[in-house]
């Protein structure tokens, strides 16, 4: 059986040597036919081959899990590559979108519509069947990096498609006697462009940076939560505090347990055994979380809650 770090890296590579010829295709094309579209859908392809050689390293970190400079592992780096990604895609959209205005206000952009259009065509469709090909891939690999690389061939597939229907109709308008008209198709491009793509920054920034400021994800606070309240019935704890975290894919839970002086269950071989079974019942795969599950019969070795009451310690 391939390693799931196998294949994530490998799916990794194979994206950024596809996007890096994308990224010469695409700014020779906005060179030759002078469209500050086609060149913005050159360079922003540029900037992904950066972000993806960024992602293949933090991948291959992760696989680490620990060392004696970062012992806690390496998952906070997946979260801030993304903050890169998104910081980078939102700068370059609001310059794109400056220029692109300020050429509209001006005489236009006099463009080569007919090698566009064929240049628009061609990766309009490859880009679109590559992104669909690993989205398969990875409803089985289930890898946060591949899944965010991978808006980076949705993103490239909408702005080819948005270039090619528009250089047709600028085409179009060459036949005519509106053709004047067909040098202010290149910067309305470029806005509708930057306009578009801002979601997909917001997208990748907003949970990045929840993840890094600390937000607990609520969908997995809850399941623990659910998971604990079975425990404490069936086996008669007194309370508990749960703390959860995610970094990408890696959730991080940690655990306390109040359970009475005079418990049942005090031998380290029977909470083992406790330990298990919740460790269990939370499930997932043993590398993509950090569960730590303490056993306590005074609150102040608890984390702080606010649902605690410390009056009860001597009890």
């Amino acid at each position: 059986m391939i390693d799931k770090q196998v294949i994530e890296q490998r799916l990794l590579w194979q994206s950024a040597l596809l996007m890096f010829m994308v990224a010469i295709s695409g700014t020779l094309m906005g060179v030759f036919t002078g469209s500050a579209a086609v060149l913005l859908d050159g360079i922003v392809s540029f900037m992904a081959v950066i972000i993806k050689i960024m992602m293949i390293m933090t991948s291959k970190l992760i696989s680490r899990e620990t060392s004696k400079r970062f012992q806690f592992g390496y998952w906070q780096f997946e979260p801030l590559v993304l903050i890169v990604e998104g910081g980078f895609t939102l700068l370059f959209v609001i310059y794109a979108l400056m220029t692109g205005i300020m050429s509209l206000l001006g005489p236009g952009t006099i463009v080569k519509a007919g090698p566009i259009v064929i240049y628009a065509l061609v990766f309009t469709i490859a880009d679109a069947a590559y992104y669909f090909y690993v989205h398969a891939v990875n409803k089985r690999l289930k890898s946060n990096l591949v899944k965010f690389d991978n808006i980076s061939w949705s993103i490239d597939a909408v702005l080819s498609a948005g270039i090619l229907i528009s250089f047709l109709f600028a085409w179009g308008l060459e036949q005519t006697e509106w053709a004047i008209y067909a040098r202010y198709v290149d910067p309305v491009v470029l806005i509708a462009l930057s306009i578009q793509m801002l979601p997909s920054a917001i997208k990748i920034l907003v949970p990045s940076m929840k993840q890094i400021m600390g937000v607990a994800p609520m969908e997995l606070h809850n399941r623990i939560q659910r998971i604990m309240d079975e425990f404490m019935e069936r086996y008669h704890f007194k309370d508990y505090v749960s703390s959860v975290q995610a970094y990408g894919k890696t959730k991080i839970i940690e655990i306390d347990i109040l359970i009475p002086k005079n418990y049942e269950h005090q031998r380290i071989v029977e909470l083992d055994a406790i330990r298990n079974e919740i460790d269990e019942a939370i499930g997932g795969r043993a590398e993509e979380k950090w569960v730590t599950i303490t056993f306590t019969a005074t609150k102040r070795w608890m984390a702080k809650d606010y649902l605690l009451d410390e009056a009860d310690d001597d009890e």
